[in-house]
């Protein structure tokens, strides 16, 4: 999700615009090649799936969110390895 900044500086509101995350919230997230995220995403997605929360920041205005989904990921091995923290929480990988 994003934080509207110009709505924040011009009315003084907070705008949250949902996202992936909190489309997701008590439902499925699918990821295709997972294994090709960058680093800082998958550290999102990770905190965000342990902590059942996504909070969006920006600009020093912070926004939380629900965020309790199951992650669903699919990649081809021929690409790259899955980061040893992800393989950590998929419960099987064919």
């Amino acid at each position: 999700g994003t934080l509207d900044i110009e709505k924040a500086i011009q009315k003084g509101e907070r705008h949250y615009e949902p996202g992936v995350l909190a489309g997701a919230n008590r439902g499925l997230l699918y990821i295709d090649e997972v294994n090709l995220l960058d680093d800082h995403v998958v550290d999102i997605l990770l905190d965000s799936a342990a902590m059942g929360v996504n909070t969006v920041e920006r600009e020093g205005i912070s926004f939380a969110h629900p965020a309790r989904f199951i992650l669903v990921g699919t990649m081809n091995p021929e690409e790259g390895d899955l980061r040893p923290q992800l393989l950590d929480r998929f419960a099987l990988s064919v």
